[in-house]
């Protein structure tokens, strides 16, 4: 899943909350899964500086990391998922 505002978060984070809750408790991943919550917090900053003075490109860099760091994250509760 990815997301292009930080308004969009809210969706991804119920299904990513949702793989959490069904392998268990990990207190590595729950950590990556707040760090992208902090991430997430921090672009809705940007995302209302870019409006007011009409900047875009930092928006869409941290927009690019946020989406590496949930695809990232899928990717290894997918692993968890196969292990258990």
């Amino acid at each position: 899943m990815k997301i292009q505002y930080a308004i969009d978060w809210q969706e991804v984070q119920k299904s990513i909350k949702n793989d959490l809750n069904s392998i268990g408790y990990n207190p590595d991943l729950k950590r990556m899964y707040d760090n992208i919550g902090v991430m997430v917090s921090e672009l809705s900053k940007l995302e209302v500086t870019a409006r007011r003075t009409h900047r875009y490109s930092i928006h869409h860099i941290e927009v690019a990391k946020i989406n590496n760091a949930i695809d990232y994250l899928e990717k290894l509760i997918l692993m968890a998922k196969l292990m258990a």
